[in-house]
């Protein structure tokens, strides 16, 4: 999905309306969040934002083959990792020997000299604006940083997923307890442009596989988009 100039002017602060109304586009078909970032990575030069995942299950994981930063590791030409999580980083390297991790703030630490000397082709920074309490200084804190990237990829859970209607329907909330935010396309896209970046495209996707069984879902899916429970967007920095 692209926006037209008419509700760009609307993200960029340049009209007001408190209805703004837009027609929702999906140029994919029905995929799957961590297949569409593995192949975007192949033989590039990645930085992956967040990627200790919880702790209590890496081992799992690992073990299933099914942790993303290892997969983009066997499938990237070079891959850095970067996370807040000391404790988690610590276990990892101890237990795995995985190189290049790096225990960082972004918002506070400047970044190791391994990884601004490269040319980075693409920020992957999958799953971690929700958890963030003010996600437009977190992304101008990338913005200013990592000069050196072409591309950043960002997901997150979309507000409009279908399971978020199926438990409101009980009277139900279901979250993960450290959410700070349900994003939009739209109030996705608002926190990029107020950091300083223009939006290459927006998708809607699903962050696991769906499987046999659920035929009747993927069907659903596959023709009503908004309803898949993660929003993609692709960001390159503003040069206005």
């Amino acid at each position: 999905m692209q926006y037209d100039d008419k509700v760009l002017e609307y993200l960029l602060g340049m009209r007001f309306s408190n209805a703004v109304k837009m027609k929702l586009t999906n140029e994919k078909k029905l995929f799957n969040r961590d297949e569409y970032l593995l192949h975007v990575s192949e033989n590039k030069i990645v930085v992956h934002l967040g990627f200790v995942d919880h702790l209590p299950i890496i081992d799992r994981k690992i073990e299933q083959k099914s942790w993303l930063h290892q997969r983009l590791i066997d499938r990237s030409k070079l891959c850095f990792g970067i996370d807040i999580n000391k404790k988690g980083i610590e276990y990892i390297q101890n237990r795995y020997s995985i190189p290049h991790l790096h225990t960082i703030d972004i918002t506070k630490d400047q970044l190791p000299e391994e990884i601004v000397k490269e040319k980075i082709d693409y920020l992957l920074i999958p799953d971690v604006i929700e958890h963030i309490g003010n996600p437009v200084i977190f992304l101008q804190a990338i913005r200013k940083k990592f000069s050196n990237v072409d591309t950043i990829i960002l997901t997150t859970p979309n507000a409009f997923r279908l399971n978020n209607f199926i438990f409101a329907f009980k009277n139900i909330e279901c979250i993960n307890s450290d959410h700070r935010f349900w994003f939009t396309p739209y109030t996705l896209s608002k926190i990029a442009v107020d950091a300083g970046f223009d939006i290459e495209k927006l998708e809607f996707c699903e962050h696991d596989v769906l499987s046999r069984r659920q035929i009747v879902k993927k069907m659903f899916l596959s023709k009503y988009f908004t309803f898949r429970d993660t929003l993609l967007i692709e960001l390159k920095s503003s040069h206005d």
